[in-house]
């Protein structure tokens, strides 16, 4: 804004006036923007709004990234406990059928025996019959239709 002493160019004199109003000009838009409270608010919103998107963004797409984890080892430990159910289930049908097959031979041969035993019991008492006198012959009897109900018994069980 001075002059050098001595000059007196008219010229001169009016660059510095123009520079001096642009500083000026520059000094009051920066003492402006300072006091426009409803500007700078504005721009403090918009900025932490900007920041709090980001931020929900990258939490949403946090919590999906788990989620998904989370579904696919879920999804991996229920297929693994249903293959072990599913052995464990195959192991006992197997022992179990083994148990009947067991068994139904063990019964098999018990209702033979049993079987062979009526017979002889059945050929004893017809022979009986025919020689013996009646008491005996209830007696016999009696002992025939007992063998028949343990058969029976050990047979529906």
């Amino acid at each position: 804004m001075s002059t050098p002493s001595g000059s007196s160019n008219p010229d001169q004199t009016r660059r510095d006036i123009q520079q001096t109003r642009a500083e000026l000009g520059e000094t009051l838009a920066a003492l402006t923007a300072k006091t426009d409270v409803k500007t700078r608010a504005r721009s403090k919103t918009t900025s932490a709004v900007g920041g709090l998107r980001q931020r929900v963004a990258q939490a949403g797409q946090s919590a999906k990234t788990r989620a998904t984890q989370l579904a696919h080892t879920m999804s991996q430990k229920a297929s693994q406990r249903a293959t072990s159910v599913k052995q464990d289930s195959q192991h006992t049908i197997g022992t179990v059928r083994g148990s009947l097959r067991a068994g139904a031979q063990a019964t098999g041969k018990a209702e033979s025996t049993l079987i062979t035993s009526a017979r002889t019991a059945t050929t004893k008492i017809g022979s009986l019959v025919r020689t013996k006198s009646v008491p005996t012959l209830a007696a016999t009897g009696t002992a025939a239709a007992l063998a028949i109900v343990a058969y029976r018994r050990r047979r529906f069980r």
